[in-house]
């Protein structure tokens, strides 16, 4: 759990924003960013918990998030990990459904959704750019579930890594941000089975890994074959 409480203050030009937020703030964001408050976060700081007042949305500038809930017998599910241009946040109700973390040194910009709809009343490209993101993250959820529903254990690994290379615009050469526990944790696996499925990927020279987090794509088509 998180034990720094945020220095947050309002920006100039969002007077009504000031609400207490974890982590650091950072520069005071200018143009779009003008509706928010930058911040930034350590490596496993907590952004929000589970259960929590959900008033703000956020958008991930560097860095790596990952948002988890802990299940009834103590397990840990992660059901998304948002890279740099994703929002997350979004709740249907006043509370927050599962909990975010920093996988990664992170910087967001927290944005006020009530100040968000009242700018949307003024600005059609703002609504419309939140409405892309929206649809971005849904289609995420979507193949998560999908993922989990109909994939075996070599098929989510391979997905997965196909997806971070897409993600993080690294071609060939994918460097992971999180452990492997985490990876487990997000496709449902053990952390034996994770360890056991990357190394028949390398075994079948589809993958060459380097060190605990670099992997090299090798074969791109036999990859996407296996996570179809």
């Amino acid at each position: 759990m998180l034990t720094q409480i945020a220095h947050a203050a309002p920006l100039p030009h969002q007077p009504d924003i000031a609400l207490a937020l974890r982590g650091k703030r950072t520069d005071a964001a200018s143009g779009p960013r003008a509706f928010g408050i930058a911040m930034s976060f350590g490596r496993n700081m907590e952004i929000y918990a589970e259960g929590e007042p959900a008033g703000h949305v956020y958008k991930v500038v560097s860095g790596v998030v990952r948002i988890s809930k802990l299940l009834p017998d103590g397990r840990r599910q992660i059901s998304a990990f948002h890279t740099p241009g994703d929002m997350f946040g979004f709740e249907a109700d006043d509370l927050h459904n599962a909990s975010a973390e920093a996988v990664t040194p992170v910087k967001v910009i927290a944005y006020k959704w009530q100040s968000l709809l009242s700018a949307g009343t003024r600005s059609t490209s703002l609504v419309r750019d939140l409405l892309n993101l929206t649809m971005v993250g849904l289609r995420h959820t979507q193949e998560h579930l999908l993922l989990l529903g109909r994939k075996n254990a070599l098929e989510r690994v391979a997905a997965f890594l196909l997806d971070m290379a897409k993600r993080t615009k690294t071609g060939s050469v994918v460097e992971l941000a999180m452990p492997r526990h985490d990876i487990a944790d997000y496709l449902g696996l053990t952390l034996e089975t994770i360890s056991r499925m990357f190394a028949e990927l390398k075994e079948r020279g589809v993958i060459k890994l380097e060190g605990a987090r670099r992997v090299h794509l090798l074969d791109l088509e036999r990859l996407a074959a296996m996570g179809a």
